[in-house]
Formats: C-alpha cells, structure tokens, sequence
C-alpha cells in the first residue's frame, strides 16, 4: 500500500527547479506546477545516478558527456543550488549508501564527482589565458632564435629594452627622490602632531571652556602642521612616478599593418588608418588615473607614450593634449571612454579656471602651472557643488578616479551635453530694435449689418413658386 503522499512546502526557487527535475526523471516536455503532489515511494526511487543525468543536461547539454565534452550551460555555483534544491524535498537525510541504495541520492559520490569535474573545468577556463600568453611567449622567443638575427639579435633586443628602462628610471629618480622626503616629512609631522596634542591633554585646564581657553585652542588648533597639504604633494609626486612608467607598464600597442604615424610640427604624432586621420589611434586605453593626472593629460597630452612598430620595436609615439583633441579625431574604439570618462568633469575644469589655456604654450605648461590651475579649478568645484567635495564625499573623493569624477559632474548638471564639442560659444548678434511711431487714433467704424441669409424670401399670396428645372439655366437642365 502507498505511504502518504508528500506535498511539495512552497519554497520558490526550490520548488521550482525540484519540479523541473521530477519532470525530466518522468520524462515530461514541460515542468510540474508548483502545487504537485508527489507520493513518497516515487521520490524514494530517485537514485544519484538520476540527479547526475539530469545535471549533465543542465551543464553539458547531454545527459552522458565524454571526457571531451565542452561545459555550456550551468555553472558549479547553479549546480550546487540545485543539489540542495532537491535535497531539501528528499525524506530521507542520511548519506546516500551505495550496497544498501538508501539515502539521500544528492549526498553521494557521483554528485560529487560530478560537482568536482565542473569546478576543474572552470579553474582551468581562469587559468587559460595566462597559459596562452606564456605559450605564445615560448613561441615568439624560439622564433626569434629561429630567425636570421639568431639568438644574439634577440638578446640585443632585450639589452636595448633594458637600456629604455634605465633612461625611464634616471628620469623619474628625481620625483622618487622627492616623495621619499615628503613621506619622510609626513611622518615626522604626524608625530610631532601627536606629541603636541597629546600634551595639550594631559594640561589640568584643557577642559576649560572661558573664552581666553578657546582662543588658545584654537591658536594651538591651527598651528599644527598640514598634513592635508603633504597628502596632497604626495599624491601628485606618486602620479609623476607612476606616468614616468606608463609606457612601460602597460604593453604598447602594436602598429597594425595599415596603420601609419606622421609626425607632425608641433612633435606629437598622427595616426592614419583607411585613409582617416587620428590623435588617438586604435588599440589605446585610457589609464585609469585619479583627478590630478588626467588633468596632467588633458594639459600636456602623453608625451611619453609609445608604441611598438612591426620591426617589434618600442618608439615613441607621444600624444597631443587631451584639450586639443576632438571627438573626431578619437579611433572608434577609444571614444566611448574619452567622451563619457574623461571630457565631462576636465571640459568643466577648464571652463572654471581664470587663464586661457589656448593662449598658453604646452612648453610653458610646467608642475607649477599644472598644480596652480588644479587648485582653481578645485576651489571653484567645491563652491558649484559642494556635496561632491564635502558631507558623506569628503573623504571618498579622495580616492575617485577621473571617470567616477565625469559620472559625479553629469549628475549635477555641470558637464558638457551629450554631443556638445569643446569649442568656444559665439554669442548671437543683438536683435534689431524696430522704432515705432505713434499714429492719431482711427475714426470709429460704421456698425456693420448683419450677413444676408441665403434662404430665399417667402414668397406672397397667390405667388407661383417656379419649379427646380425652371430655376435652373438652361445649359444645366437635367
């Protein structure tokens, strides 16, 4: 005789992958309703090797995959959540026991195995590009020992390579060492800081609250050293570092064959590709530079930017400042970033400054310059908005980079329209003014007399009323 039957609890997600499984072990097209009623004896008749089948399906798209078989569909995470999907409705929870062939099916070793195999198949897919890039690596190195220049001319290569770094690191050797010493100054400011305060707090008085107290406090207050303003420098000497070695920590890209460079007067270079012209060529990435360092690029450009050109040699290939830079002359593939993660808060930037930055010389534009006109154009932020700089953002807008900075000024309304360009605003010529002369009043009109009815006149007494044919001209007779 049947055991009681088991209704499905109305758990969502689980009822609704426990019915689509039962409908695949009953082999229907389509899945239960979620208020089926399964009897107890069917469910105690599902065994492992029914849940592997059924998740083979869902993972590999055939319910007995190869060792060969690619994985398309459910991921280790789904699969997990549909082993304890119909583990939560199985009546029995013990251990699934393989002589007895008692238990709960989904605690066995073939759910497990086959939970395992998909994890090793993910990790893999993780590891497979890095694997790629170092088989490709191996290739290119036996290629170049291959070739006609053997392996002396790829270790030349290499030296040469070696050599650009050390001028990239006697370059940058200055502003390494000037952060040391502003670190250096920082910490000794932060010591001495706290030494003071933490006299001022052992002082028997320092609770006083009379006026003469507070005018020390306040005194003692704004003696301390600025720390601020040595995070500050700090932070603008880590982004010199850091753009002294941006061409080399990031791969240049490689100048494909039907791209070329012109280099133009001004030093910074053109790029041409089926027959367009651009200042951003295709394959550049916008780094992902706080503030002040895309600032740095929107006055200066990049002028240490490289790239690689089909001899696989590194030249350098610098880039015109930002601000001069059209949404037009910006490669298709780079012009989302420019326009949505750059140009909005630096075009606003640049409106709020005092100087004319067409007029100013990019030779003339030294760290001095770059660091005066960041200021102001700070200072004149935090007055047109100033929750972005101060309130829950007074620390957080520390850390933003420059596109959460455009995101930031489009929500306020500040930055340029969506398909405004950059170039300065003709004012419209003034109106005409139309002079008018006053004239003497006219005379009132005579009343007019009401329309004439169309509805002819009733006719008199003993009045014959004409016919419609003999109303009618005789060339319209009928």
């Amino acid at each position: 005789m049947s055991k009681p039957v088991v209704k499905v609890p109305p758990t969502p997600r689980y009822t609704s992958i426990f019915c689509e499984f039962m409908a695949h072990y009953h082999q229907k097209p389509s899945p239960y309703p979620k208020d089926h009623v399964f009897e107890e004896d069917d469910l105690l008749a599902i065994t492992p090797n029914d849940i592997v089948k059924w998740m083979n399906a869902k993972a590999f798209g055939t319910t007995v995959p190869d060792e060969n078989t690619q994985l398309v569909g459910s991921s280790w995470s789904s699969l997990g959540f549909m082993k304890k999907s119909i583990s939560f409705f199985m009546p029995r929870t013990a251990p699934w026991d393989p002589v007895e062939q008692r238990g709960n099916p989904t605690k066995s070793h073939e759910v497990k195995s086959l939970l395992l195999r998909v994890k090793s198949i993910e990790d893999n897919r993780k590891k497979a590009p890095e694997m790629l890039a170092q088989k490709q690596c191996m290739e290119e190195i036996v290629t170049a020992i291959n070739s006609a220049d053997g392996a002396s001319g790829l270790l030349q290569k290499i030296q040469g390579r070696n050599d650009d770094f050390l001028k990239v690191l006697e370059t940058m050797g200055t502003s390494v060492a000037s952060l040391a010493t502003t670190v250096e100054q920082m910490k000794t400011s932060l010591e001495s800081s706290n030494d003071a305060i933490a006299k001022e707090l052992s002082k028997e008085d320092s609770a006083s609250t009379s006026a003469g107290e507070q005018a020390k406090m306040a005194t003692f207050i704004s003696e301390l050293p600025d720390v601020m303003g040595l995070a500050s420098k700090m932070q603008e000497e880590i982004s010199k570092v850091a753009e002294s070695l941006q061409g080399f920590t990031r791969n240049p890209i490689s100048l494909s064959p039907e791209m070329t460079i012109t280099p133009s007067v001004s030093g910074y270079c053109a790029f041409t590709e089926d027959g367009k012209s651009y200042d951003i060529p295709a394959g550049f990435v916008f780094p992902q530079c706080d503030l002040y360092g895309a600032w740095r690029h929107w006055l200066i450009g990049f002028p240490d930017h490289k790239i690689r050109n089909n001899k696989d040699e590194i030249i350098d290939a610098p880039i015109k400042p930002l601000r001069l830079v059209t949404l037009g002359d910006v490669h298709q593939a780079a012009k989302k970033k420019f326009k949505d993660g750059w140009r909005p808060i630096l075009i606003f930037m640049q409106t709020v400054i005092e100087q004319d930055l067409d007029s100013v010389p990019v030779a003339s534009i030294d760290d001095a310059f770059i660091k005066m006109t960041y200021d102001q154009a700070m200072s004149a932020l935090h007055s047109k908005a100033p929750n972005m700089t101060s309130g829950k953002n007074e620390q957080k807008h520390l850390t933003w980079k420059v596109a959460t900075w455009s995101r930031k000024i489009r929500e306020e309304q500040l930055g340029p329209t969506q398909g405004a360009q950059h170039r300065p605003v003709i004012p419209l010529p003034p109106a005409p003014v139309v002079h008018v002369v006053p004239q003497a009043p006219a005379p009132p009109r005579a009343p007019v007399p009401p329309p004439a009815q169309f509805a002819p006149p009733l006719p008199e007494n003993n009045m014959q009323i004409p016919s419609i044919p003999e109303m009618l001209p005789e060339n319209m007779h009928v």
